[in-house]
């Protein structure tokens, strides 16, 4: 399938995911719900859905968790702290792992329950970025992206970010210099591929 090909469809589904989960009828009584990543700059490589929420409690995160699981096609839901104190400070982070489609592995949804002011700054980034997308600068992030995907057939943890700074902030176009700067970021990328 060709990228541009492969990622409309992961959005078309992403869309079809979410809906049914109700994703955004469980979360609505919770705050403003904001997509952010690759669903929300249309550079999807793989079935993965990022959410930001404000800051939750536990019992909120799990009663979250317990409705997204009372859907069938729900495999998973794991919570954990989050594990990055710098990019992520004091949030909790809840995954949903979603058996739908057929790329070779389920859908995953991260919903990161953050600060508002953190909020705020990360989507002011993504905002930034969405602005100064072209289309060839979404071709390139979702070949590069597709370039570089592990044996668990998704980019290396926390690599979207930087890959979006590469190609629109830092005006990289050589795929190997886009790896160097997320070596440089301190993001590992196989460079077999």
């Amino acid at each position: 399938m060709d990228p541009l090909e492969r990622a409309v469809k992961l959005k078309q589904e992403a869309d079809q995911v979410l809906e049914l989960i109700k994703l955004r009828e469980i979360l609505q009584p919770y705050g403003e719900l904001f997509a952010t990543g690759s669903y929300f700059l249309d550079v999807m490589a793989y079935p993965d859905i990022d959410f930001y929420i404000p800051k939750l409690n536990l019992e909120q995160l799990f009663a979250i968790g317990a409705r997204i699981a009372s859907c069938n096609l729900v495999i998973q839901i794991v919570y954990e702290p989050t594990d990055n104190p710098i990019l992520l400070p004091e949030g909790l982070y809840l995954k949903s792992r979603v058996r739908y489609g057929d790329w070779g592995r389920p859908w995953k949804i991260d919903l990161w329950s953050l600060a508002e002011a953190v909020i705020q700054d990360k989507m002011n980034d993504m905002q930034r970025f969405f602005d100064r997308m072209t289309p060839e600068i979404r071709q390139q992030i979702i070949r590069y992206k597709l370039s570089i995907l592990t044996p668990q057939l998704r980019t290396p943890m926390y690599s979207g970010y930087y890959i979006y700074k590469a190609f629109i902030d830092e005006g990289l176009t050589d795929f190997n210099q886009v790896t160097d700067y997320l070596y440089s970021c301190g993001i590992r990328v196989d460079r077999s591929h």
